[in-house]
């Protein structure tokens, strides 16, 4: 048998080659994040519908895969903003994807980097269920922005955080850091407060009004609300205001070329907000590698916001 300091070595070894960061934590350490999370709830900073719909995802860090974890692996990997052709009416319009939502082919990826490390071990290894921002602020991968956002050093906000789980025993420890888990620059800026089209972000304070944010309005359906400034719309989905005005996102802030593109007939059929299941193989297939199958019933809805606000904006 192997001892667990050379598994840990090579799932180390295994992800640094392949170009991702990491830390690990005791797979105990589930019911810790999720006390940060009550508490939060309990003293009122969180929305208590928000706080109760995400909750079941974290009844526990195990998968189908790994019954019994013994320790999780966070994991970061750059993620930039991405641009989308569609076709309307009076031409081709050119819509933003935040960084971190196309995200399903690099995770798999990332599992199978890990499998290729611990399953010569008899190991196994599954993604957990998590509040992954938290467990990365706690382990020192990442640290909060005054906007909630996770930053990643040499990464920023345009990076992608997933957790993994194994039943292999890798001598993980959660050591708390000490003080703020928030950036050291941040309570001098508020840039992202005085950035934020919604004001969700406090001038001062640690928790964001999650259900004011523009990128929780357009990812859920239904009318927009009164109070909201349709100049504001910037992305298809999301919002990345606080990014693009954020000092320690300024080395980062480059789009990548268009990624996709939907013609005429396929952006008419985007713009009728169809569910998943009443799309056309064909656009079903394209919003999978986009990982927007989930907003198929927004997406048209937000398209057109996203082009009255760019027609109007300032020249």
């Amino acid at each position: 048998m192997t001892d667990q300091g050379t598994i840990k070595e090579r799932v180390a070894a295994a992800l640094d080659a392949a170009g991702y960061r990491h830390r690990l934590a005791p797979a105990a350490s589930a019911e810790e994040l999720h006390d940060e999370i009550r508490g939060l709830a309990e003293r009122g900073l969180l929305a208590e519908h928000l706080y109760q719909r995400y909750l079941h995802h974290w009844d526990s860090p195990s998968s189908s895969e790994v019954p019994e974890p013994r320790t999780l692996i966070v994991v970061a990997w750059a993620s930039l903003a991405v641009k989308v052709r569609f076709h309307l009416e009076d031409g081709p319009f050119e819509a933003v994807i935040p960084p971190t939502y196309i995200s399903s082919a690099e995770r798999e990826r990332c599992l199978e980097t890990l499998r290729s490390a611990l399953r010569p071990e008899g190991c196994s290894v599954g993604r957990a269920e998590v509040p992954v921002k938290l467990l990365a602020a706690l382990t020192g991968l990442a640290q909060y922005g005054r906007n909630n956002l996770a930053y990643v050093p040499g990464l920023g906000t345009f990076s992608r955080l997933e957790v993994f789980c194994t039943d292999a025993d890798l001598g993980a420890e959660l050591r708390r850091t000490k003080g703020s888990l928030r950036m050291s620059s941040c309570p001098p800026c508020r840039n992202c407060h005085h950035a934020c089209p919604t004001g969700c972000i406090p001038y001062d304070g640690t928790v964001i009004d999650a259900s004011r944010c523009l990128t929780y309005l357009n990812e859920n359906e239904g009318e927009w609300p009164e109070w909201l400034d349709p100049l504001v719309h910037n992305s298809l989905v999301g919002c990345m205001r606080c990014q693009e005005m954020c000092p320690a996102d300024r080395y980062y802030l480059r789009k990548e070329k268009v990624v996709a593109e939907f013609d005429r007939e396929e952006t008419d059929v985007i713009l009728e907000n169809r569910p998943l299941e009443r799309l056309p193989d064909s656009i079903r297939a394209q919003l999978g590698e986009l990982d927007l199958e989930e907003y198929s019933t927004v997406l048209g809805r937000n398209l057109l916001a996203l082009k009255r606000a760019a027609e109007s904006a300032p020249a």
